[in-house]
């Protein structure tokens, strides 16, 4: 095991006070090509139940998951919930949802009308409507179909959003258009103000954990899982090594070598 990544770990294990913020698709579990298809798994249940039970272990869910989906999903794990990129959070399973900003209203339907023609054009693209957000899946498409509405889609959508609330964030196959401040950060924000003292600790895949990852604490740890430009000093290869990471906490095993270091410098998202 890199010396690093080692040194985090033994953190990790040894911290009086250890919190998980831990994204969902692509870093718990991998990716489907129809989002419905990611639902939580037993081993992956049963996890998160003994990393819960870990004491003075607090994890926490920062997903761009619907709340409706992460209440049905996870709803029954003594777990926080962040929901929507941290537009909803849920600190504990007996906690009632807050929002981080207000809704502003009639924002949505120009949008779906753009999402649901460009839709029309990619067979097998998916639009997902959120409190906050609305997102345009094409990891069904035709490759090359995909990817060609995508960019058409990204400069008619630049037009259409100038000069107001709502930003459009570019992911792993998803274009998603939310209201703008919004992001992942937030729940770190919350969490932290929650278990002062504690070792943050995130972890995650795409841009939207880059936030996540930009507002831990100069002691946090930040642990990217696959290769892309990372700010996080720490990565994993994949959701299997997440799990043997997360596993390895909670019994006397050491996590798999084929956790690395990250070779990337960091990235300003």
């Amino acid at each position: 095991m890199p010396p690093d990544l080692s040194s985090a770990f033994e953190r990790m294990r040894g911290a009086a006070s250890l919190v998980l913020l831990l994204d969902y698709d692509g870093t718990l579990t991998p990716f489907t090509a129809i989002p419905d298809e990611a639902r939580p798994d037993a081993e992956l249940l049963k996890l998160l139940a003994d990393l819960a039970a870990r004491p003075s272990t607090f994890v926490h869910i920062v997903s761009g998951r619907s709340r409706a989906i992460l209440e049905e999903w996870l709803g029954t794990l003594a777990v926080g919930l962040h929901a929507e990129h941290a537009f909803w959070s849920r600190m504990d399973a007996d906690a009632t949802w807050e929002a981080s900003h207000a809704l502003p209203t009639g924002w949505k339907a120009p949008i779906l009308a753009v999402f649901e023609g460009a839709a029309a054009r990619a067979p097998g693209a998916i639009v997902e409507e959120k409190a906050s957000c609305i997102a345009w899946h094409f990891r069904n498409v035709e490759h090359d179909a995909g990817l060609r509405e995508a960019s058409e889609l990204t400069l008619r959508l630049g037009d259409l959003l100038a000069a107001s609330d709502l930003e459009l964030l570019v992911g792993d196959m998803v274009l998603e258009v939310r209201l703008r401040g919004v992001h992942k950060g937030h729940a770190v924000v919350r969490v932290e103000s929650a278990h002062p003292g504690s070792l943050l600790v995130a972890m995650g895949d795409d841009r939207t954990d880059e936030d996540l990852f930009a507002a831990l604490p100069p002691d946090g740890i930040a642990i990217h899982v696959g290769v892309k430009t990372t700010r996080a000093a720490l990565r994993v290869p994949s959701p299997a090594d997440v799990r043997g990471l997360l596993r390895a906490l909670v019994g006397p095993e050491r996590p798999s070598q084929t956790v690395v270091n990250s070779d990337d410098s960091p990235s300003t998202p």
